[in-house]
């Protein structure tokens, strides 16, 4: 059940929404993404599904977007109204009860990119997670905040695509297999100059390209997190995101048993994590641990592998079982996280707003009045309510003139 909602000035909260007269483009939040990178702060965009107070079992989607301090609000809530016909309200999302809950992550490295630069989509993609949304008891929200040094793993990544000298034993076969081919080429065409340049197929220079066009764009560090009564509507939302070369996908699954607690909207705006910490060390002690381990009880005298290959049943097989108990959980509990970054193209095509505010069940603003309906002509007024006057006055002008003779 939907609890009692509270406006509190410390959360800096807005509710943006459309007007019935609006006519909106695809990706209409880039322009406004491309201000809040930057600001460099964190912000939050919520997109849920509430119904409304006054007609029952109608349900509404609605849009709020959070911000770090008061500043911020007031300068984005001034761009918002000079770029969308929308009407923006203070106020914050009503909290709700969640059973499930979804922490999405890419499927493979963030430089390949979630939607194709090279084709222009006229589709709108929020339309159709507004359409899975409406009705579901759902919600998605999105942290997102300015990353500039995240381009350098994406050079990194395309360092190692391109270039062939990956590693030592494939150096020396690229360079052999290269000499090879250059020593058959001289000495069939002595004249001919040999160049080595390497070939690249239509997929991999289109595929090259996305990537590119990732690397020069602003990138945003993100976390998705989606919010629903049922785990199959949960996974309904996550298959609406836009997938190209890279998708989304549920890494953790959490599930609240209890049905009296309630979701509370989070007061204080955290900045997205980059799981530099688990990447980077926790996944590492899968292998680190054990063969610490294993060492450890080797100096002491505990395991010698000469007694275990003598016997079939020993002392010496604990530590070694025990490291391999132990390696196997670490691997499980401390799995490597692809962190969410994304451009602002690709992350306009989740934040924003519905194209199609007409077909779909969304919460409209209020239209303002216009000044040019409060000025009336009372001649056009006259003219258009009296048409029988009209009428005679016509008939009048088309009579006949006559003359009329007197004699005296």
């Amino acid at each position: 059940m939907d609890l009692i909602n509270k406006n509190y000035e410390s959360e800096h909260w807005i509710e943006i929404r459309p007007l019935i007269t609006s006519v909106l483009e695809t990706a209409n939040f880039a322009p406004i993404l491309d201000v809040l990178y930057n600001f460099g702060q964190p912000f939050k965009f919520v997109i849920t599904d509430t119904t409304q107070k006054n007609v029952e079992d109608r349900c509404l989607v609605k849009f709020f977007l959070q911000f770090q301090n008061n500043e911020i609000k007031n300068q984005i809530t001034n761009i918002i109204r000079a770029l969308l016909d929308v009407e923006l309200i203070s106020e914050t999302p009503v909290e709700k009860q969640y059973e499930h809950t979804l922490y999405l992550e890419l499927s493979k490295h963030y430089a390949l990119p979630i939607i194709n630069y090279q084709e222009k989509t006229q589709v709108n993609l929020i339309d159709r997670l507004t359409a899975c949304l409406a009705g579901s008891n759902s919600r998605v929200e999105i942290i997102a905040q300015a990353n500039p040094n995240a381009a350098t793993n994406i050079q990194k990544f395309i360092y190692k695509k391109t270039n062939r000298n990956s590693t030592l034993s494939k150096t020396f076969l690229d360079q052999s297999i290269d000499f090879i081919g250059q020593a058959t080429n001289q000495a069939l065409n002595p004249s001919n100059k040999t160049e080595n340049k390497r070939k690249t197929e239509p997929y991999t220079q289109e595929y090259l390209k996305n990537v590119q066009t990732k690397f020069i764009s602003r990138l945003f560090t993100c976390n998705i997190t989606i919010k629903s009564s049922t785990l199959q509507q949960a996974q309904a939302i996550k298959n609406t995101l836009p997938s190209n070369m890279n998708h989304f996908k549920p890494f953790k699954h959490k599930k609240d048993t209890d049905k009296q607690t309630t979701t509370a909207v989070n007061r204080t705006l955290n900045k997205p994590t980059k799981y530099l910490w688990r990447n980077n060390i926790l996944c590492q002690l899968w292998w680190i641990l054990p063969l610490s381990i294993i060492l450890f009880a080797n100096i002491i005298g505990v395991f010698n592998p000469i007694k275990i290959i003598q016997t079939k049943l020993c002392i010496d097989l604990l530590p070694l079982t025990l490291a391999i108990f132990l390696s196997i959980s670490l691997f499980i509990a401390f799995k490597k996280r692809q962190p969410i970054i994304l451009s602002t193209q690709e992350l306009a095509q989740i934040t924003g707003l519905p194209t199609a505010t007409t077909k779909l069940p969304v919460a409209l603003g209020k239209i303002p009045i216009s000044r040019m309906q409060l000025g009336t002509n009372k001649q056009k007024t006259n003219t258009n309510t009296n048409p029988n006057k009209n009428n005679k006055q016509i008939q009048t002008t088309n009579k006949p003139k006559t003359l009329t003779l007197t004699t005296k």
